[in-house]
């Protein structure tokens, strides 16, 4: 099919590559759904098994009398089943991942085609092609849209198993160098999380660009639709053709209704560039919090190492001074010797 593209001179050759292009697509789409559905099924299955464990396990903690011993096995068994449903639930948010990566690739490659295929024609020519290169941008907005969406949630459970780290973590066990090292990933993390929120913002404004742009094309066309009507020989004979539909008043309706649209999406494209601009500040102030956290733990670090080299040659002194009271009681006693065997 991509072979077909250089091969097509004519605009009707190309449409028609286009059609097998759209339903090659169809297939890829549909062959990825069934191998991507099958890879899910083990995880799926696993997720509702786990689940089910769980709420049977509590279930019999709240109604049923338990000795002591019995209470701690099932807490742990609880907690065990937990933790496999999370390792499932991460599992298939990796493989939506994967999934919406293949498509987003596909969409893309046609795209950028699409667009190289347009440099050959002229305006008039690619005006057939026009809704077609529309909708495919539609359609990549959309599935990157899913795919930002699917990296969100698998950053927002990476957030929260930092953050349950930080509560697990034993009293006693509870440094400092431990708290800083988990609030450091913690903010990277988010920092993340705001590049894709970015990016699901940046999707959301092409998909309001792309209709607004075939809005404005469709009312252009309007506008410049020349309409040719036969000359009436009597007022009543106008009356009648007042309700028939393609006359000029019609026409205007529509533009109307066209430019009414036009206004509600660029009321939401301008809701979406205040989002963006409250996401900027709450990452200026995440980034700017996450470089205060990073020098002080550099800090730290530094402080140990000054303190650990004026302990480390402390200690060292102290060896050398012991050596050397050491080295003079040896000396003493040899001197005492050598007195008593002169005497």
């Amino acid at each position: 099919v991509l072979q077909g593209h250089e091969k097509a001179q004519t605009m009707v050759a190309l449409m028609n590559v286009y059609q097998e292009e759209d339903e090659a697509y169809q297939e890829l789409v549909t062959g990825a759904t069934m191998f991507f559905q099958y890879l899910l099924k083990p995880f799926r299955d696993m997720r509702e098994v786990a689940t089910l464990c769980k709420l049977s396990i509590l279930k019999s903690l709240d109604e049923d009398n338990l000795g002591p011993k019995r209470i701690v096995a099932l807490e742990k068994e609880a907690k065990e089943w937990t933790r496999q449903a999370e390792e499932a639930i991460v599992s298939i948010q990796d493989i939506t991942v994967n999934y919406f990566k293949e498509t987003v690739k596909a969409l893309a490659g046609m795209q950028k085609q699409m667009e190289q295929d347009k440099k050959r024609f002229g305006q008039a020519a690619w005006a057939t092609a026009t809704p077609r290169l529309e909708k495919l941008k539609l359609m990549l907005a959309r599935e990157t849209l899913q795919l930002m969406r699917a990296r969100e949630l698998c950053l927002n459970h990476k957030r929260a198993e930092i953050h349950r780290k930080m509560e697990d973590l034993p009293e006693q066990e509870k440094n400092i160098d431990v708290v800083d090292e988990l609030e450091i990933q913690y903010y990277e993390v988010q920092l993340e999380l705001y590049e894709v929120k970015f990016e699901i913002l940046k999707y959301e404004e092409i998909l309001l660009i792309t209709q607004l742009d075939s809005i404005k094309r469709l009312i252009k066309d309007k506008e410049e639709e020349v309409v040719y009507y036969d000359p009436c020989e009597s007022p009543e004979e106008l009356g009648a053709l007042a309700g028939v539909a393609g006359l000029p008043g019609d026409q205007s309706a529509e533009v109307k209704e066209l430019s009414r649209q036009c206004g509600r999406l660029e009321s939401q494209r301008g809701r979406i560039c205040a989002r963006r601009a409250r996401l900027r500040n709450r990452q200026d102030q995440c980034r700017e919090n996450h470089r205060l956290r990073l020098q002080l733990a550099e800090e730290s670090v530094k402080h140990f190492h000054q303190h650990h080299r004026i302990q480390v040659k402390r200690d060292k002194m102290k060896e050398e001074e012991q050596k050397k009271k050491e080295w003079i009681n040896q000396e003493r006693k040899k001197t005492l010797q050598r007195l008593r065997a002169f005497k």
